[in-house]
């Protein structure tokens, strides 16, 4: 075997090995994305619901009525 057909095995042996690093590089990334959408659309629902209370009475008058009778 010649140096460069030597130095194509050793780059591909690199590359195979390194390959589990990049799978768990990018399922890190992939984790962190979906838990941020997840978090992003908990706090939309949290947000949008505390602005349907703020704008409305009727939600009030419902809550009021709700505490009373207990």
């Amino acid at each position: 075997m010649n140096a460069k057909q030597n130095t194509v095995k050793q780059k591909t042996f690199i590359s195979k090995a390194l390959a589990p690093d990049v799978v768990v590089h990018q399922l890190n990334e992939d984790v962190r994305n979906s838990i941020l959408v997840v978090s992003l659309l908990a706090n939309a629902f949290v947000l949008i619901g505390w602005l349907v209370i703020q704008v409305s009475t009727r939600y009030d008058a419902a809550l009021i009525n709700y505490l009373q009778n207990k």
